[in-house]
């Protein structure tokens, strides 16, 4: 895909790390589809979306998607076809990517959602997903009324980026929630979770992803109705009315290979094994990260199907992506903390990149879905797929999105599908909210 090549292109020739990814990295701190199988579905074509409507559920929802060329025309679009199933949303979860200005883009949902409509939104790397594949420079909505629940959804924005005070407001919209979705810029995660679980405690699940661009040039927004930013924060609590399953999942194996990081700061390694981490890192990867060895720069193509895992004591793998080499100051950069001590264990991504990770997707439905009960349908989903799989699978990505297991598992529920530079969420064994990447997850509703 066009997108993807752009990215890879433009991370192989970055000798150095740019400016923005000091941020990451930074120490302590189409052709119309029929839609046979979607008998509840008023219309899906490829760029466009679908709506239901769930006349059983207390929670109604509706997705739209478009690639119309002019924003404002775009926007209407998608929300013409999320409101035919929801006509006084609670909340819209919105999404773009970077070729559309993001205020724009807000300004314009703004105005063609009913009035004081809360917006949620983040960019996207390259394109907006669902189960008909990627729609490059789409915009895209998920629509969701729980108009027979009242007070199921809170939304509080910072667009200054003070996670603390976002999740203060958070805490007296909506005292108690029975999980949060967050978006945040790249970097500001860990400050996010620590900022809700500070206000929240450690039992309330967190689930989101990161605001990306496609070139890794800081160009990523999170927006609301109120503002975009850089820099923006945006929390949206969901009670105890709606139902929730979510997953996230890391698609590989553990090898033998391992390294304890013995002095870090933050996100950055600087010793493992008691030796320059870099040159840990040039043993195992060789010529492919030489220049980045020598130099300094990103090595994301080469690592992206070579996940770091940190073990923890459930047993779960928290994957990590290696972002960056030092050149002569011989750190490593990740793009997920690592704490000092952490035993590091080199992942087998197998199959998953020559497939798009079909499985994962499927399987990533199936344990939110387990999450739901029997008695429970999904009304809505959010797909969050890493920045990183997506250029490891490069034109595979639409090829994981349509595989049949995927697609009948997704049929006609609205989803809105966005790919992120890192994911948040629950670790379900450990019980704790992490930043991680190279992984694939959904949150469905009901």
């Amino acid at each position: 895909m066009a997108f993807q090549a752009a990215l890879g292109t433009r991370l192989v020739r970055g000798r150095r790390a740019p400016q923005e990814l000091a941020a990451l990295c930074a120490p302590a701190r189409a052709p119309a589809l029929r839609c046979a199988t979607h008998r509840a579905c008023r219309s899906h074509t490829r760029g466009k979306g679908h709506t239901r409507v769930n006349v059983r559920m207390a929670l109604k929802s509706g997705a739209g998607q478009s690639v119309k060329e002019d924003t404002n025309d775009a926007v209407r679009e998608a929300v013409a076809q999320a409101s035919a199933s929801v006509a006084n949303p609670a909340i819209a979860f919105v999404s773009c990517t970077v070729a559309r200005p993001a205020d724009e883009v807000r300004a314009a949902f703004a105005a063609a959602l009913p009035p004081n409509t809360p917006i949620h939104g983040l960019t996207s790397s390259g394109a907006l997903l669902s189960s008909f594949g990627s729609a490059p420079n789409a915009v895209g909505c998920l629509l969701l009324d729980a108009s027979d629940a009242p007070g199921a959804f809170a939304a509080i924005s910072d667009m200054g980026g003070d996670a603390g005070a976002a999740a203060k407001k958070l805490k007296q919209a909506m005292p108690q929630p029975a999980v949060i979705v967050m978006s945040a810029t790249p970097g500001a995660e860990e400050a996010c979770i620590a900022a809700l679980t500070d206000v929240f405690g450690p039992n309330v699940p967190i689930f989101g992803g990161t605001a990306a661009d496609n070139a890794l040039t800081g160009e990523w927004q999170v927006f609301s109705a109120e503002g975009a930013s850089g820099t923006g924060v945006s929390f949206v609590g969901i009670g105890s009315q709606v139902a929730f399953g979510a997953s996230m999942l890391g698609p590989y194996e553990a090898t033998s290979r391992v390294g304890v990081a013995t002095k870090t700061e933050g996100r950055r390694v600087f010793d493992i094994n008691g030796k320059p981490a870099s040159e840990w890192v040039y043993e195992w990867l060789g010529d492919a990260v030489k220049d980045a060895y020598e130099n300094g720069g990103l090595i994301l193509p080469v690592t992206s199907t070579r996940p770091v895992g940190i073990k923890q004591s459930s047993g779960e793998y928290v994957t990590m992506h290696l972002a960056a080499l030092g050149g002569r100051a011989s750190y490593a950069d990740f793009f997920a903390p690592v704490p000092q001590g952490a035993e590091l264990v080199i992942m087998d991504s197998g199959e998953g990149p020559s497939t798009g990770y079909a499985k994962t997707l499927s399987d990533a439905y199936d344990a939110a879905r387990s999450q739901l009960g029997a008695s429970k349908n999904p009304s809505a989903a959010l797909l969050v797929y890493c920045g990183g799989m997506a250029i490891a699978v490069g034109d595979k990505l639409d090829t994981g999105l349509t595989s049949p297991a995927f697609k009948d598992r997704v049929a006609g529920l609205p989803l809105l599908g966005m790919t992120c530079f890192g994911e948040q969420a629950r670790l379900p064994l450990a019980q704790s909210n992490v930043q991680r990447n190279l992984s694939v997850g959904l949150l469905l509703l009901a």
